[in-house]
């Protein structure tokens, strides 16, 4: 399901904000390691760009609390990178 969010047959080539989550607390997932390799094969199998699984694990989520707090992810391991990817993303003129 998350490739249609990419899809090329989407009208007017449109594409949805699609967020990676993962309940890694689900009782099938064995070793929490694997979720995220596993929505790779989404890239690997061609149904999804590089760009597009950027998007989605990183980028959207960037764009959706970045655009409702710019200090959402201050003091976070990813906070470097969130504010790289929020000037790209404009998200300063947005906020």
């Amino acid at each position: 399901m998350n490739a249609t969010a990419f899809g090329r047959n989407n009208p007017f080539g449109s594409k949805l904000n699609a967020i990676f989550s993962s309940d890694i607390g689900h009782f099938d997932v064995i070793d929490t390691r694997d979720p995220l390799p596993e929505a790779y094969e989404l890239v690997e199998d061609g149904h999804i760009t590089a760009d597009n699984f950027r998007a989605f694990t990183f980028a959207n989520a960037v764009r959706l609390w970045g655009t409702q707090n710019k200090h959402f992810f201050e003091g976070t391991r990813v906070a470097k990178e969130a504010a790289a990817g929020g000037a790209v993303l404009n998200l300063r003129r947005l906020v």
